[in-house]
């Protein structure tokens, strides 16, 4: 974490939040489901989609997270 001040890891957050709310909760009616499906729903597109396919352009090749771990 940084520290007072800096809001580096507030930007990566941010950023984070933003495309799980426009790639996952903006395209279905969240307001009208428990919690519980909600946080599930949540927790699989993480440990799926986000840390297993989605591209990133940060890592060399694109790669997304749990494929670049791998191959280092």
């Amino acid at each position: 974490m940084s520290s007072t001040g800096r809001c580096y890891d507030n930007a990566r957050m941010e950023s984070f939040f933003a495309t799980l709310k426009k790639e996952k909760l903006y395209q279905i009616h969240t307001e009208k489901m428990p919690m519980s499906q909600v946080k599930s729903i949540v927790f699989r597109y993480i440990m799926t989609y986000y840390n297993r396919e989605r591209i990133y352009t940060a890592n060399p090749g694109g790669l997304a997270p749990a494929m670049y771990r791998q191959a280092a």
